[in-house]
């Protein structure tokens, strides 16, 4: 298959072969559902450029080819391997907030308290983690 001809589920699908896994293997990898996955591959849902992004830091696989079909599924520029991996990190953290009930808006009020208030908080927070 020419990657330039498919559609990015077909090249999702082609990639997942490649490594070797199944749907519900490789949506585990990257922080994902397998009804994610088959409605990527399956065009009934869009990949974004942060899942693809996300694909490309923990399988190597080049976000540009996902997506559009440019370059090699393998081809990662050196100089954006780090870059990828901070992107990947802050995307596992984001993911953890929205998973955690409550912590979006605790946030959200916490940025609003006087900076006093916040250490306030920080160190009431580290007391108890010290308590585990």
């Amino acid at each position: 298959m020419k990657a330039n001809d498919s559609t990015p589920g077909r090249r999702l699908s082609e990639a997942i072969s490649v490594l070797g896994i199944n749907q519900t293997e490789f949506a585990n990898s990257i922080g994902s559902s397998q009804q994610t996955i088959s409605r990527w591959i399956s065009g009934k849902l869009t990949i974004t450029r942060i899942d693809a992004l996300a694909v490309e830091a923990v399988h190597k696989i080049s976000h540009q080819w996902l997506l559009n079909g440019k370059g090699q599924m393998f081809d990662l520029p050196e100089s954006q391997k780090t870059d990828i991996t901070s992107l990947s990190k802050m995307t596992e953290f984001i993911r953890k907030i929205n998973r955690t009930k409550g912590l979006k808006p605790l946030i959200d009020d916490f940025i609003l308290l006087p900076e006093s208030d916040q250490d306030m908080i920080r160190n009431l927070a580290k007391h108890f983690k010290s308590k585990l």
